[in-house]
């Protein structure tokens, strides 16, 4: 983790606990979990893995929000929404996907993963370092069964893409050798290595379909280059100061030659082999019940129902405010 994640964490809570391992260590953290919940009683439990929250969350804002961002700035009378990418940290933003679809039937939902932790890919694993996504299992919130797609990115691609949108000789390459903007070349800034891995996995796409530029495809940058300015620093002591040869170097190995490799177009059966990852992480590890599992396949009712209780938890909501009294107490 970037040590600006880490001083983002010391500022906003009271306590942080660290565990061992790299990016994919979650198992570690859920042991932690088991832990301070059987200790100490006190403590809530806020697990974004399982908790449908965040499953509403996003189908709720995110979705919608992507809908909104096609209607108003990219739609035309020849242009077709085709599909949404999300790489895959606590599979929330997947949900985004599940709301598209319903708006778009056509649309695609693709999900990403680091290619050195190809858990969705061929049941692997391993260490990678595209932070917050690639936890080595699947998700309790993911909706498999309506996910299309997989593709890995290699975090090396993820890292040096990044580092070419972060840095000034990058930034000084992409203007002078393809004309944009301050503006552009700001919004750059906005994604973080994710959000990198996110447009690569975006590319990767488009070039497997053999989309065209009537065709659009949603994505998210889930946090800016202010969390990961120290890999900018770690990057120049391992391979020198970035020099406006290595981002041409960059920009034409990892972005103009992106290859379809590392993919894969899920059928029924391959959908199913992903889902039932699920069993040894959340039924055999977590306790989670099989029967619940196998509903998230079989009962069609499942999701939707999920999908409709905003206005429940809404109503919770404006309830628990008007007790605390927090709303009256803050400024107009």
């Amino acid at each position: 983790m970037s040590r600006e994640r880490y001083d983002w964490l010391e500022h906003i809570a009271d306590e942080v606990i660290s565990t061992p391992g790299g990016e994919s260590d979650v198992y570690e953290i859920f042991n932690k979990v088991w832990e301070i919940r059987k200790t100490r009683p006190e403590c809530v439990i806020f697990n974004q893995f399982e908790e449908m929250g965040n499953v509403l969350w996003h189908y709720q804002c995110t979705g919608p929000a992507m809908a909104e961002a096609y209607e108003k700035q990219m739609k035309t009378d020849t242009s077709r929404f085709f599909g949404a990418f999300f790489t895959s940290g606590s599979g929330g933003s997947l949900s985004a996907g599940d709301y598209l679809k319903e708006q778009y039937p056509q649309l695609k939902i693709t999900v990403g993963e680091a290619l050195q932790c190809p858990t969705i890919l061929n049941n692997g694993f391993g260490y990678h370092r595209i932070e917050g996504i690639g936890d080595k299992h699947i998700p309790w919130v993911h909706n498999v069964k309506n996910t299309d797609m997989v593709v890995d990115i290699d975090d090396n691609h993820a890292l040096n893409f990044f580092r070419l949108c972060n840095t000034e000789a990058g930034q000084e390459y992409l203007r002078d050798e393809f004309g944009l903007t301050d503006k552009q070349l700001y919004d750059l800034t906005m994604l973080g290595i994710s959000g990198c891995a996110n447009v690569l996995g975006c590319i990767k796409t488009a070039k497997y379909y053999e989309l065209t530029a009537d065709d659009v495809l949603g994505t998210v940058a889930t946090d800016s280059a202010e969390m990961y300015q120290s890999r900018l620093v770690e990057m120049d002591a391992e391979e020198g100061k970035y020099t406006t040869e290595m981002a041409a170097r960059d920009y034409n190995r990892y972005l103009f030659d992106v290859k379809t490799d590392h993919m894969e177009e899920f059928t029924y059966t391959s959908r199913k082999r992903v889902h039932n990852l699920k069993y040894y992480t959340w039924v055999e590890q977590q306790g989670r019940d099989v029967k619940e599992l196998d509903a998230q396949w079989y009962d069609p009712h499942y999701w939707t129902d999920i999908h409709n209780q905003a206005d429940d938890i809404d109503r919770l909501i404006e309830e628990f405010n008007e007790k605390t009294g927090v709303l009256a107490s803050m400024p107009d």
